[in-house]
C-alpha cells in the first residue's frame, strides 16, 4: 500500500470546450513526488501550464486549463476503516439499479452496502468504500467524471504509469 507516498493531484479544465488527451495528459492526473514543488515541475515537464488565461492560451469566459494542486492527497488518512469508508454515490436516472451502481466499484469492498434514499429532493444511491490505494482512488473519480479516455493518469516516482479508465469505458476484468 502506498500510504508512504506522497501524492499531488493536477486537475484539468475543459477550457474553450474541450480537454487535451494525447498519450501523456488527460482529464486528471496523479503525480507521486517528494514534495509540492517536485510534483508541479513534473507536470509542467508532462505539458501542464498555469495562468493560460493570462498567457491567452486558455479561453478567457471558461477559465484556465490546469489548475495546480491544492495540497497532498491525504491518502493514510482515506484507505483507513476509521472513518466509515469512503462516501460513493450516484443521483439515479432511468435504468439505474443498486446492482448497477455497484458495478461501477467492481473489485472494491464495501464498507457500507449501496442503498436507495434522496437528496436534495432528488434520489440517490450511496455508499460507502474502502480505498486500498492511490489506484482505488483514481477509479472512484474515474467513474465520477469519466470525461476522457483515459480518465485519470498516475505518473509513479519510478517512472510507470498507471491508466485508469472510467468504468463506463472499462472492459469487464475479472
Amino acid at each position: 500500500m502506498e500510504t508512504n507516498s506522497k501524492f499531488f493531484e493536477i486537475s484539468q479544465n475543459n477550457s474553450g470546450g474541450s480537454f487535451i488527451t494525447n498519450d501523456v495528459l488527460c482529464h486528471r492526473l496523479f503525480i507521486e513526488a517528494d514534495s509540492y514543488e517536485e510534483a508541479i515541475l513534473k507536470a509542467e515537464g508532462l505539458g501542464c501550464y498555469w495562468n493560460g488565461v493570462e498567457g491567452g492560451c486558455d479561453c478567457e469566459c471558461c477559465g484556465d486549463r490546469w489548475y495546480q494542486p491544492h495540497r497532498e492527497i491525504d491518502l493514510a488518512n482515506m484507505v483507513t476503516d476509521k472513518h466509515g469508508g469512503y462516501p460513493v454515490h450516484n443521483f439515479i436516472q432511468k435504468g439505474d439499479s443498486i446492482e448497477k451502481f455497484k458495478e461501477d466499484y467492481k473489485g472494491m469492498e464495501w464498507i457500507d452496502e449501496p442503498v436507495m434514499g434522496e437528496k436534495y429532493g432528488s434520489p440517490i444511491i450511496s455508499g460507502s468504500i474502502k480505498l486500498r490505494n492511490i489506484e482505488d482512488y483514481a477509479q472512484v473519480l474515474s467513474n465520477l467524471f469519466g470525461w476522457t479516455e483515459p480518465e485519470t493518469r498516475i505518473f509513479y516516482k519510478d517512472g510507470s504509469v498507471k491508466e485508469i479508465s472510467s468504468s463506463k469505458y472499462r472492459k469487464d476484468e475479472d
